[in-house]
C-alpha cells in the first residue's frame, strides 16, 4: 500500500457551472478583502456593496434594501449591524412608516464608499485581466442573461411548476 496516495482531482465537478461561479465568486470575494484592507476598508464585500446601495440610495429601509439583494431581512441586518455600530450606516425613523427604519450613510460611511466607489473598477480589473474588453462585455450580458432565466426557473419551481 502506497503511503503517497494520489492527489485528489475534481472532474466530477468541473462541468457544473455552479460550481465554477462560485469558484469565481469566491475569487473575487478573496481579493476584495485584499485589495481594500490596503485601502483602509475592513469590510466583507457585501457590507461594502450595502454602502453603495445605501449610498445611492439614503432614506430607504432595512427591507427594501432587502429586497433588492433578495435576502431575508435577518440576513441583511447581520451583515448591516457592524456598519451600524462602526458608525458607518445611520438609522432613523421612515417619515412615511414610524415602525420601518431609514438607513443613511455618516460622513465616515460616505468616505469608505467613495473609497470602495473609485476602487472597484480597478480590482475587477486585475480579477478579469485575462478578458478583453469586449468579453468582459460579452461576460457581462452572459451573466444578465443567465440570471434572469434562473429567477425565472426559481419562480417556477416556487410555485410547484418544476
Amino acid at each position: 500500500m502506497s503511503s503517497d496516495p494520489a492527489a485528489p482531482t475534481a472532474d466530477a465537478l468541473s462541468r457544473i457551472t455552479g460550481v465554477r461561479l462560485r469558484r469565481l465568486q469566491a475569487l473575487f470575494v478573496r481579493h476584495w478583502a485584499l485589495f481594500f484592507r490596503s485601502r483602509g476598508v475592513e469590510l466583507s464585500s457585501v457590507q461594502g456593496g450595502l454602502l453603495l446601495l445605501i449610498r445611492e440610495n439614503p432614506g430607504q429601509s432595512q427591507t427594501a434594501f432587502a429586497r433588492v439583494l433578495d435576502v431575508e431581512a435577518p440576513s441583511l441586518a447581520q451583515s448591516l449591524a457592524p456598519l451600524v455600530q462602526a458608525g458607518l450606516v445611520l438609522r432613523y425613523r421612515a417619515e412615511n412608516d414610524a415602525r420601518a427604519m431609514a438607513l443613511h450613510l455618516s460622513k465616515a460611511g460616505e468616505a469608505v464608499a467613495a473609497t470602495i466607489s473609485s476602487g472597484q473598477p480597478e480590482h475587477e480589473q486585475r480579477l478579469l485581466e485575462a478578458l478583453t474588453p469586449q468579453e468582459r462585455s460579452t461576460l457581462l450580458a452572459l451573466l444578465d442573461k443567465a440570471i434572469a432565466g434562473a429567477e425565472a426557473s426559481v419562480a417556477s419551481a416556487e410555485k410547484g411548476q418544476g
